[in-house]
This record gives C-alpha cells, structure tokens and sequence, in this order.
C-alpha cells in the first residue's frame, strides 16, 4: 500500500468528536449521581443518547485586502452509547460510525448511509494504522490526558446538573471544558488556537432507552473490508470515499 493511500486511509476512521454548553436534557438526576471522571471505568457509564452541535472557524484570507477573515462551519450530530457499543451520525451529511467491542477487540464500521454501504476495519487494521483511540476516549468524546493536564473546579450544580469545568492551556491551545457528571458526558468543548477555534455544545441528552430517535439501521449494508478497498478503487462508491478524503488532506 503507498503511503499517500495509507494517509487517505487512515482518515476514514479519525472521530470527528468535539464538544460545548448546557443543553436540554431528559435524564433525570440527584445531588448523589455523579461520576468520578479522575478514576472513570467505562463499565459504569450510564446508558446515554444525545445530540451536538459543532462549530469551527477558521481565518480565510481576503485576496483583496491580503486580511484573514472568520469562516464558520457548523455540524449537527447525534451519538448513542451503551456498555459495548457506541454509534455516531451526522444526519445532514448521511454519514455515521460504530464501534463495537467484544471483550478487548475494537471493531469499527464507517457507514455511508445514503449508499447503503459500509467500510469496516478489523482490530489487527486499526492496530496497524495506530489510530484506533480508546474505549474511554470514545465514551467520553474526549481524551483523559486533556483534562489532566486542565486546572478542575469543584462540581457545581446548574439547572440542577452537577457540572465541572476544566481550564487551561495546552501546547498552543487554549481549552475550556464543561462536563455533566452525572451523564460522564461533555457539554462544553471549546479550543482556541492560532489557526482558529473548535466549539461542541450539547443540545440534547437522553437516558438511551427514551430517546426520541434511534441509530439508522444498517445490518443489511454491503460492507467492504478495510484491507480490500485497495482493490476496489475502480468501484464507484470506494472511488468517491477515497476521492473525498484525499481532497480532505490536501488541505
């Protein structure tokens, strides 16, 4: 496999997870439910669905003037987690991913839901591409090192959530995080750098068994092995994805 197929490659399973503020939630909680994140097994996160927005702004030269202006993108997505299994999608893109785990194996499928197919990368493929994150990583929808290395305030209680925020810089970043402790989720998610800044804000969170939608099904999907999409280059579909996500890392 060439190297620039292997960079394509290895952007099809990067998480598009980042987080921010306090939205409306459906979980009812109590001054006694709340999760310790310093010392998080992810065995004892609650059952959750929820819905997020992300934006990014990036500053995108004016030709005219030789200034860089503010451009915003924004994504709304929805996520599902339970004790195995943890689904992604972003509806307006028809795009979504699964992680699945049976005892220490990771699976994961990037689902293409509008062409009903799916690409699917085995434990030993995401070893290989050293980009598979962590169990936790993924619960959380985001990275414990980073709240370690964050100034913590004590929990505080809005809207009647136990909250807690985290604070700081890192390397070149400047980092301000909101979790829910009973939902051991993030609300807030916000990161300045000096290419721009990233926000993710909670807007809706749901105990898993009441949310008012579900995952897309895709059981029936034609599902292409990650180590085989080098020989399908000439299939439509995998052409297209490829197409795609080298266009994405050229810029």
């Amino acid at each position: 496999m060439s190297k620039i197929m292997k960079q394509i490659l290895i952007r099809l399973i990067i998480p598009v997870f980042t987080i921010g503020l306090f939205g409306c939630s459906h979980v009812p909680t109590s001054r006694t439910a709340t999760v310790n994140i310093t010392d998080l097994s992810s065995a004892a996160l609650p059952a959750v669905a929820a819905e997020f927005i992300t934006m990014h702004e990036t500053e995108v030269p004016e030709h005219d003037h030789g200034e860089h202006a503010p451009h915003m993108d924004s994504v709304t997505w929805r996520f599902w987690r339970d004790s195995d299994r943890i689904t992604t999608e972003r509806p307006q893109l028809g795009v979504g991913e699964l992680w699945q785990r049976d005892g220490h194996s990771v699976l994961h499928r990037k689902l293409y839901h509008h062409d009903r197919r799916a690409i699917e990368f085995q434990p030993d493929d995401l070893r290989m591409l050293q980009t598979g994150p962590s169990w936790q990583k993924l619960s959380l929808l985001l990275d414990q090192q980073v709240l370690e290395q964050l100034t913590a305030g004590d929990i505080e209680w809005s809207d009647g959530y136990p909250i807690k925020e985290y604070q700081g810089k890192i390397a070149e970043s400047e980092w301000h995080i909101v979790m829910r402790m009973d939902l051991a989720l993030p609300v807030l998610i916000e990161r300045h750098h000096e290419h721009g800044a990233e926000r993710t804000e909670l807007l809706h969170a749901y105990a898993l068994s009441e949310a008012p939608w579900k995952p897309a099904p895709a059981d029936s999907y034609d599902v292409i092995d990650f180590a085989d999409l080098g020989d399908k280059e000439y299939d439509p579909f995998v052409a297209r994805v490829l197409s795609q996500m080298g266009h994405d890392h050229s810029h």
